[in-house]
């Protein structure tokens, strides 16, 4: 790099909203700062360091593979930042109960942060649990839960009252088929598509909205079963034995989509309500700042992820 190179914590931030959200507009909103002065950071950066970070087209804005690199560091850098602040707010030893918990295919990366965590603080005690995002909002209102992480509709947002919701990106519902399945040469499917072909459905609401709505505009889908078992889900798309539909975020950390054994498929239907995927804790909690490093070190592991998996 350039020895006169200036780059600033703003401009990391920038470009690491931007490759999470696939979309300058997408950032813009979620760091409530305007689309041209996170357009002309990002191309101010690309500059400074002589290469480009963004290809950016139609669909999107996707890093390069120099970019994801890059970007990679960033998120370090951050993530850095963010243990230093923590440094002056947490004792030096932390002990209690945490308990965490999330809708499905996130639960990797709890476990390595209940192992990160235990090897900083081995006195403070963690348990994990996977259920669905409203089941987690009730848990956390009844404080059972003190950490969760969740989608929500954000037309629900305002209904939080009384907790606290860190947002990390938008999400969307996809159809996620085996490689080897005839959908898989799709890139849109239809209702009629969809229709005519065996579904099975984590039992989460968001899904279940979308199965009412669509069943009310296109008639009933071919629910070959539904589940609160992630694992189930998994034996049927390993085996192409049926499709799902799930949040696009869940299935970037799927190991089947590591594998390279899932094909995405956008809906091609009326206008999907808007939704994101964050953490939520009670603003009144106990063990806040157990509970906010452990989301610290949680999201940095999940956002290196996402976007290298891209």
């Amino acid at each position: 790099m350039n020895g006169g190179m200036k780059v600033n914590l703003e401009q990391l931030k920038y470009v690491v909203e931007v490759a999470k959200a696939q979309s300058l507009s997408a950032a813009s909103a979620h760091l409530h700062v305007t689309q041209s002065a996170i357009s002309q950071s990002v191309q101010r950066l690309e500059q400074e360091l002589h290469m480009t970070l963004f290809e950016r087209s139609r669909s999107g804005t996707v890093p390069t593979p120099a970019g994801k690199a890059f970007i990679a560091k960033a998120l370090d850098i951050l993530q850095q930042m963010d243990e230093l602040r923590l440094m002056y707010t947490e004792p030096d030893l932390m002990t209690g109960e945490l308990s965490v918990a999330a809708f499905p295919s996130v639960m990797p990366h709890l476990i390595r942060t209940v192992a990160q965590m235990k090897q900083e603080h081995p006195l403070l005690s963690i348990s994990i649990e996977e259920k669905g995002s409203m089941e987690i909002i009730r848990d956390i209102r009844s404080n059972k839960t003190q950490l969760g992480f969740i989608v929500i509709y954000d037309k629900e947002l305002r209904s939080l009252g009384g907790l606290h919701f860190r947002p990390m990106h938008a999400t969307r519902l996809m159809v996620a088929v085996n490689h080897q399945s005839e959908l898989a040469k799709l890139n849109r499917i239809s209702p009629a598509q969809l229709k005519a072909y065996p579904l099975a459905l984590y039992r989460d609401g968001f899904i279940e909205d979308f199965v009412e709505e669509f069943t009310y505009q296109h008639g009933p889908l071919s629910i070959l079963f539904s589940t609160n078992n992630a694992e189930a889900i998994t034996t049927v798309l390993s085996g192409n034995i049926a499709a799902t539909i799930g949040h696009d975020f869940s299935f970037y950390h799927h190991p089947l989509w590591k594998a390279g054994q899932l094909k995405l498929i956008e809906l091609n239907v009326t206008e999907q309500p808007k939704m994101q995927i964050g953490f939520v804790q009670s603003e009144s909690r106990e063990l806040a700042v157990a509970a906010e490093r452990f989301m610290q070190q949680c999201i940095h592991a999940m956002e290196a992820e996402q976007i290298q998996a891209r």
